[in-house]
């Protein structure tokens, strides 16, 4: 094949250093898209290899990026996967979150097209980055090295997601594909929930908020039913026109999925007896998603240019998860029904302007609008006596129905400036945003009286919980059902809710400094102003409200040091901080089957300090060898733990220790091993090793931050940091055949590693939480004709267990285990 037209976007898959940052004396972030747009559509103007290269050499700024071309040929869909391909990431199980050189969801940062987007689930901060389809992107990057453009609110990396923008020949493509899970498609009791969002995602139930002594307030049934041909599927279009002046791209898609795994769960006391102990655990798992993006520019001139850009993403979560096992809290064997769902709805409304000024300034404007609406509708639970077969009445949480909704309304935009002088370069800026957030949720316990001879089938719930027998009564006249919302009766559905308006205010300045022709220095600062508003209403908690305002001054430089033609030195400083999350700083509560978690009102921010040393070695063209260096000392980190209370597993947040810090090197190498005629085999890895260690706070000193909360570690002064695995790997291998102009066939295999990692620190000597090591291995192959495209996907072939043990003195205990199952698909597309 030309060599050539190979993207570039191979090399972000294996490296923490393939800087794709186009950056010369006068070019902009925004300059820098077009580069990056041309190469994915794989053209040869200034996308060719050895051109890119050629710009990583110069760059000052160190990003990471990948195109949706070459993720397409290895069979990545979407953007979480996009990511953890990446050189020191990983995705945590069961979020779709992003861990990046060990740090989590609050230390990270998702933007579309440089401006920052709303989180889907008010667990996280970071929306769910598996609901970004590569179809609908450009490029997406990833900076790990931080500068004063990217938010204050930096610790391991800012995810930015960057829009197609359609150029070329006007097209249109249709695509199709199906997959199957292997340990999924043949279950004829793959279950779902009773009124849940449904196959497109978009139903939603609710209840009566009438008396529930007159009127059933439920108007779904308890009972799972079984899901009709488990089987994925996947749907989309696509296309692009020039009109003029006018460009335009629109996409719009569907697909869905389902995953059936059987697992166990558990939660232990310090001597090895358990609190909970779910031996037997069945989880059906179905999501939608469902995705719309158009992108419009209009070039005024050859020095201007206008881009509007507007985003849907409508997704459902839906759970049915049956546990099996015992519980202490009713100190006997149960069996639970839990059914969960989440419906996430995402607007993203964003319009950009890029100007040339003359031959020495450039400006840089954006304006956006979120909204989000994100609700849990009808989440169930019963607990049910293994041995009698009766319902559990000591609690109303035990059997309930839960509802809540969060609404995200921001406002955003930034204006940048530049002016090119001689020797040096100035850019000065403004960021802004104002969010304003509403979560409210209400719980419906159910307590019974006189259940004697009410013997339960555990997969008929309706037949003792119904409207009918809403209405019975015991022989002294009391209802036999009795509901509590933990509310007083006259405002009995009455919602609880928090609330936090959020006001950013930033500037920054950078300056550019040639130093000589082959030393570059970027020395800048940025200053954040934060406010934060909360207010909130909780059943255990209860009311209050809380202000908070924080001033934070962040320097930074980057440097480049030239060796010669084949060589570069990089070194990078900074400050940075971390905020804490709403779920995090707010006093509410979130009831799971085996922990509950609640927000810290007394929690504040981390500061970070971040150094990077990097050297980069260009053998031949595009080929690349680099070692990096890089360490993190954060100042008062923040991390989820338990405490005491009277329910061991509760969980909270905290500023967990005086002090942590991490430090590490990345390794990453592409070379092409062997070319024939038009064939070429090629490989191209990373591999990651980090250390950490954070030296906790005493009793006293967490007694007096946190409002006489107690928390006992175990006998240990210093421990690891949540989430920093000893090692990350990926290795893939490719190989490529050409024949013609139109035709090619394209094999990738790619290998990754997880190692080992803290998922949460333990109290009172229950020890930590631990997420093991994993092996990960995909294949995919694509044939790319004319107007036609085959892809065939396996992934997840070797199944490992996704497993968190607990361990303390009295041994190792598992706390969560499960497989996902192996996967193979086929996807068709034809372009017109």
């Amino acid at each position: 094949m030309n060599f050539r037209k190979l993207s570039i976007a191979v090399l972000f898959l294996s490296t923490s250093g393939t800087v794709l940052y186009a950056q010369s004396k006068q070019d902009t972030i925004k300059k820098e898209k077009k580069i990056e747009g041309v190469i994915i559509k794989g053209t040869t103007k200034k996308g060719t290899e050895s051109n890119i290269i050629n710009l990583q050499k110069k760059s000052v700024e160190v990003i990471e990026r990948v195109g949706s071309v070459q993720l397409a040929k290895q069979g990545v869909g979407d953007a979480a996967t996009a990511v953890t391909k990446a050189t020191g990431t990983q995705k945590q199980e069961g979020s779709g979150q992003i861990f990046v050189r060990g740090l989590g969801d609050r230390y990270n940062s998702t933007t579309l097209n440089g401006l920052p987007i709303p989180s889907d689930d008010p667990e996280f901060k970071n929306i769910n980055l598996e609901i970004f389809k590569t179809s609908m992107v450009e490029y997406i990057s990833l900076d790990k090295v931080y500068n004063p453009r990217l938010l204050g609110d930096f610790g391991g990396a800012n995810v930015n997601i960057a829009s197609k923008e359609h150029s070329g020949k006007p097209y249109f493509r249709v695509g199709l594909g199906s997959s199957i899970n292997l340990q999924t498609f043949d279950k004829k009791d793959f279950k779902v929930q009773d009124g849940a969002p449904g196959f497109f995602g978009y139903r939603t139930a609710s209840f009566i908020k009438g008396n529930p002594n007159q009127t059933y307030p439920f108007t779904t049934k308890w009972n799972f039913k079984n899901a009709d041909n488990p089987f994925n599927s996947e749907m989309n279009i696509e296309g692009g026109a020039n009109f003029g002046k006018f460009s335009f791209f629109g996409y719009a898609g569907f697909e869905n999925s389902y995953e059936f795994s059987k697992g166990q769960e558990g939660f232990f006391f310090a001597d090895g007896t358990p609190n909970k102990n779910f031996t037997d655990v069945e989880r059906s798992v179905y999501k939608s998603n469902t995705t719309a993006l158009i992108n419009l520019g209009y070039k005024i001139n050859s020095n201007n240019k206008i881009n509007f850009t507007s985003n849907y993403i409508h997704s459902s979560d839906q759970a049915a998860k049956i546990y099996k096992g015992y519980s202490y809290d009713v100190d006997r064997e149960v069996i639970i029904n839990r059914g969960d769902n989440k419906i996430t709805t995402t607007w993203i409304n964003q319009l950009f302007g890029n100007h040339k000024l003359g031959d020495s300034w450039t400006a840089d404007w954006a304006v956006g609008y979120n909204m989000l609406n994100s609700k849990r509708p009808d989440r169930l639970q019963n607990t049910i006596d293994a041995q009698n077969f009766q319902l559990l009445a000591g609690s109303a949480i035990n059997n309930h129905r839960y509802f809540d909704e969060l609404k995200d309304n921001t406002v955003l935009g930034h204006a940048y400036l530049s002016k090119q002088f001689d020797k040096f370069k100035v850019t000065v800026g403004y960021d802004g945003s104002y969010k304003d957030r509403k979560f409210e949720n209400t719980t419906i316990g159910m307590t019974f009286k006189d259940l004697l001879g009410h013997t339960m089938d555990p997969n008929n719930i309706d037949a003792f919980i119904n409207a009918h027998n809403n209405t019975l009564v015991t022989a002294q006249g009391e209802p036999i059902f009795t509901y509590l919302t933990f509310q007083p009766e006259n405002k009995l559905f009455v919602p609880f809710f928090y609330t936090i308006k959020q006001n950013i205010q930033s500037g920054f300045a950078n300056v550019d400094i040639s130093l000589s022709d082959k030393f570059v220095v970027q020395v800048g600062g940025r200053y954040d102003f934060i406010d934060m508003q909360t207010r909130w209403d909780d059943s255990v908690m209860g009311q209050g409200k809380k202000n908070k305002t924080y001033n934070k001054f962040l320097p930074a430089l980057n440097a480049k040091y030239s060796v010669n033609d084949k060589q570069n030195l990089r070194l990078s400083f900074s400050k940075t901080y971390t905020l804490p999350q709403a779920k995090e700083l707010i006093p509410i509560a979130y009831y799971d089957v085996t922990n509950n978690v609640y927000g810290n009102q007394y929690l504040y921010p981390s500061d970070n300090y971040n150094v990077d040393l990097k050297w980069e070695l260009f053998p031949r063209s595009g080929e690349v060898l680099s070692i990096a260096a890089f360490g993190k000392y954060i100042q008062n980190p923040i991390a989820r733990t338990t405490y005491s209370t009277s329910a061991p597993s509760d969980m909270s947040y905290f500023n967990i220790a005086n002090w942590g810090y991490i430090y590490g090197a990345e390794v990453e190498f592409r070379k092409d091993l062997y070319q024939w005629s038009n064939s070429k085999l090629y490989t191209f890895l990373n591999g990651t090793f980090m250390q950490s260690q954070q030296k906790l706070k005493t009793e006293t000193e967490f007694m007096k931050e946190n409002n006489g909360k107690v928390i006992q570690f175990n006998d240990q002064t210093k421990d690891d940091i949540q989430g920093v695995a000893n090692f990350l790997a990926n290795v893939n291998l490719g190989y490529n055949h050409k024949w013609n102009n139109d035709n090619s066939l394209d094999f990738v295999v790619s290998y990754s590693y997880v190692g080992k990692n803290l998922y949460a620190l333990g109290t009172n000597k229950t020890g930590n939480f631990y997420e093991l090591a994993r092996n990960l291995l995909d294949a995919n192959i694509n044939f790319s004709f004319k107007q036609v495209g085959i892809g065939i996907s396996a992934k997840n072939l070797l199944n490992p267990d996704y497993k968190i043990e607990q361990t303390n003195g009295a041994g190792v205990f598992v706390h969560k285990d499960y497989t996902k199952g192996r996967q193979v698909g086929i996807n068709l597309s034809y372009k017109f």
